[in-house]
């Protein structure tokens, strides 16, 4: 034990400091093609509540705690991003849902039209109405805007936060830098729906960097937020692929809400089919 954390100690003094430059080069080219992506998404939720009433059992049934209720939801939409906000613009992600549970609700062409027409359209009332859409499927506190941490480290963005090195590891066949961070300004966060609550939650994190070139391969985000006496700890990790475009993007999203420690909401997502797509007015979609 004692060896490898000397080894462990040795190698975190070998590693160069963080170039921030380069990192944040990375996520400013996200950011550059961002507004001509759009891809599917796959969210998949499983959503536990424990029954906090008095129940009266006897017998063998008395010894054995009461069963959670789980209820699981899939919804499959069209996903991109967009800029909202006229003094401080922000990214924020934007959908249109095609399927609930598997049933249909928009055909996957119109939704991907209209999702098209909120995306380059200044409308901001069109752009609410699809968020508000998202939120109405009876989605426990849904998280959003995970595939875009990469973000927080784009210039003028990254000197926000502060760096901690630490052991590094293998990710797959590459090796990684491992780097915690923490966010020194109250602008840095992620937004959770509690209900019809957009609640912003500043963060904290762990950043896997491809060693060879310092490209992302994941994001871990943090929040914990204290309500009505309980603390909300909310949890992202964001797995992120080199696209044909030049840019990272995101693979999948991994989220977890815990309530005083305890699981109340698992989400994933998956994202599909990242494409380009024009500003006419007819979509126009280059694979």
């Amino acid at each position: 034990m004692c060896i490898s954390l000397i080894v462990a100690a040795v190698l975190l003094a070998q590693a160069p400091p963080l170039d921030r430059a380069r990192l944040a080069s990375q996520a400013q080219s996200m950011a550059e093609q961002l507004p001509n992506l759009i891809a599917t998404e796959v969210l998949k939720q499983k959503s536990i509540s424990y029954s906090t009433r008095m129940r009266i059992r006897i017998g063998e049934a008395a010894l054995r705690p009461i069963a959670p209720k789980i209820r699981e939801r899939e919804i499959v939409s069209e996903l991109g991003y967009a800029l909202r906000g006229k003094e401080k613009p922000v990214w924020f992600e934007l959908r249109k849902v095609i399927s609930v549970d598997g049933k249909q609700v928009t055909a996957p062409k119109a939704a991907r039209e209209r999702l098209a027409f909120g995306l380059k359209s200044d409308d901001e009332r069109a752009r609410l109405k699809m968020l508000e859409e998202f939120t109405k499927y009876g989605l426990d506190g849904i998280a959003t805007d995970y595939g875009l941490s990469l973000l927080m480290f784009r210039f003028g963005d990254i000197d926000k936060l502060q760096f901690e090195e630490r052991e590094s590891e293998f990710v797959g066949a590459d090796r990684v830098r491992v780097i915690g961070f923490r966010a020194l300004d109250s602008e840095m966060a992620v937004t959770v729906f509690d209900g019809n609550n957009a609640v912003r939650q500043p963060v904290r994190g762990t950043l896997w960097l491809r060693e060879a070139d310092l490209r992302p391969v994941r994001i871990q985000v943090l929040s914990t937020l204290i309500q009505n006496k309980m603390e909300i700890a909310d949890e992202g990790v964001v797995e992120y692929v080199r696209s044909k475009f030049g840019c990272v993007v995101p693979a999948s999203v991994a989220y977890t809400r815990k309530v005083n420690g305890t699981l109340a909401v698992e989400t994933k997502y998956r994202y599909e089919g990242f494409q380009k797509f024009g500003s006419e007015a007819e979509l126009k979609v280059t694979p």
